[in-house]
């Protein structure tokens, strides 16, 4: 089994979802099927991008909304030109955890900038560079906040309370209404999202 097309496929949803294993799971998959892959995620995948990352979630960094949605997208940038395209172009089925809806999600909604004052930056700025396909997990936010307790390493916004992540929900689903989108119900088994999301991407 061999994908001849490249594909650009983001993961997206509250913390504590499930992204980060299903994307595991993905790339055990594409490495047992000799598919050709990358995984990236956002912020980061590149060193600049990752140096910028930390200083976007560190708990003790004191910065303004609009001074993190402009790291982000100059985050973002280097992200798309070092590493999307050119493994877009080598054909390869690129997974990024984490893109542009995040930043539309947390910084636009929920941070109150306006989504579609950012979604404007991101068109003028990076020229509407989107997933081509992308999986955006839905769970509880009591069941968010339940799995963040069980987390040893915390970034600002695994300590938020249950109203923030009711906001993340509402904000996904104000973006959410493109067929690029397909839910993920994150209270489904492992290998039940698993399957979804194979039969999803052709695989």
């Amino acid at each position: 089994m061999r994908r001849n097309k490249p594909l650009f496929v983001s993961f997206e949803g509250p913390e504590a979802s499930g992204k980060s294993s299903q994307i595991i799971l993905l790339k055990n998959f594409l490495i047992k099927n000799k598919i050709p892959y990358i995984v990236t995620r956002e912020p980061g995948g590149t060193i600049i991008s990752e140096k910028l990352r930390n200083i976007i979630l560190q708990k003790k960094n004191n910065i303004t909304n609009l001074e993190e949605i402009l790291l982000l997208m100059a985050a973002r940038l280097n992200h798309i030109n070092q590493v999307i395209e050119p493994n877009l172009k080598k054909g390869k089925l690129v997974i990024s955890d984490r893109f542009a809806d995040s930043t539309f999600v947390y910084q636009g909604f929920v941070n109150g900038f306006g989504i579609k004052k950012i979604q404007k930056l991101h068109k003028d700025l990076l020229n509407n560079f989107l997933p081509t396909k992308t999986f955006l997990f839905k769970l509880p936010s009591n069941e968010i906040i339940k799995r963040l307790k069980k987390r040893k390493i915390k970034n600002k916004y695994d300590i938020k309370d249950i109203q923030f992540h009711n906001k993340i929900a509402l904000g996904y689903k104000q973006i959410s209404n493109s067929k690029r989108f397909t839910l993920i119900n994150g209270l489904m088994s492992k290998d039940k999202i698993h399957k979804k999301i194979l039969k999803t991407l052709g695989l």
